[in-house]
């Protein structure tokens, strides 16, 4: 386009403009900010791993513990697996207490005032430890082969899972290698023990339990032990079988579903509909 059709466009585009404006005169908008004013929940605001200074200086009310590795948490070995983070490993905390985890982080969150939101996992499988609490591998290299990644440093056998010969995913491991089997029942002799240890959901100690932690991505986060994608209809199940467990060990508290993805707002919607028909027997929110 030459000079001259440039200038002829830019005054068309300025009448075009002024006719648009001329027939569209400037509206006034008010905004009354003293109308229909209510108090925010606090319950809105929390942040995750606080501790009990950080808690008190930002006066946060909620405290999540949750994440990846909270999917594996054996609460009767205090020991985790930290799935894809970091080489499928189970690994123990330094005291074999169980449910130590849990109690430490409750208690830190009490001290500041605020309330804790334990994670509970729902996968089939959480972590195992080996002799004297040794670390355990989900992909052993000495087992399944040569990976593309390990744990060099700390666990050398530990493999990513990612086989160096074909650059392809293992496939068809055992979840035993480093895990063991998981129940609503066991996490609810969880819940148990926090109850007898801080008292029911009603106390002081009042607290939230979440349902695992973006069950859309376990097959790929613990695709160890859940290579294949979870479906709406199989987290609609562990919502209601887990949520029963939890609610019967402490009657009056709330359970929580944590997740993300575009996979996972379809899934959620889906579960929300059909957790509000559920919910009046078994008090559970999805977010």
């Amino acid at each position: 386009m030459n000079c001259g059709a440039c200038f002829r466009s830019s005054i068309l585009t300025l009448v075009l403009c002024a006719t648009a404006l001329a027939q569209n005169p400037t509206a006034t908008i008010t905004v009354d900010v003293n109308a229909s004013r209510r108090p925010i929940d606090p319950r809105i605001y929390g942040i995750a791993f606080g501790s009990t200074a950080q808690l008190s200086d930002l006066n946060v009310p909620l405290n999540r513990y949750g994440g990846n590795n909270s999917s594996r948490y054996n609460w009767q070995s205090n020991a985790d697996n930290r799935g894809l983070d970091w080489y499928f490993e189970s690994i123990g905390e330094s005291s074999s207490v169980p449910g130590e985890r849990g109690d430490t982080f409750i208690s830190s969150t009490q001290a500041a005032g605020a309330r804790a939101m334990i994670t509970i996992p729902m996968l089939d499988w959480v972590a195992r430890l080996g002799p004297n609490r040794s670390k355990l591998a989900g992909f052993s290299q000495a087992k399944y082969g040569a990976q593309t990644g390990n744990d060099a440093q700390w666990f050398a056998d530990a493999g990513n899972g990612i086989l160096k010969s074909t650059n392809q995913p293992v496939q068809n491991n055992d979840p035993n290698d480093a895990s063991v089997g998981n129940t609503s029942v066991f996490q609810q002799q969880w819940v148990q023990s926090i109850v007898n240890r801080w008292g029911p959901a009603t106390s002081a100690a009042s607290r939230y339990y979440i349902l695992d932690n973006e069950p859309s991505i376990w097959h790929s986060t613990h695709r160890d032990v859940h290579p294949v994608g979870a479906t709406m209809d199989e987290i609609l199940a562990r919502i209601t079988d887990y949520a029963a467990q939890i609610r019967a060990a402490d009657p009056k508290t709330f359970t929580d579903l944590v997740s993300r993805g575009a996979y996972t707002y379809r899934v959620q919607a889906f579960n929300a509909s059909k957790v509000s028909a559920y919910s009046n027997t078994v008090s559970v929110r999805v977010k």
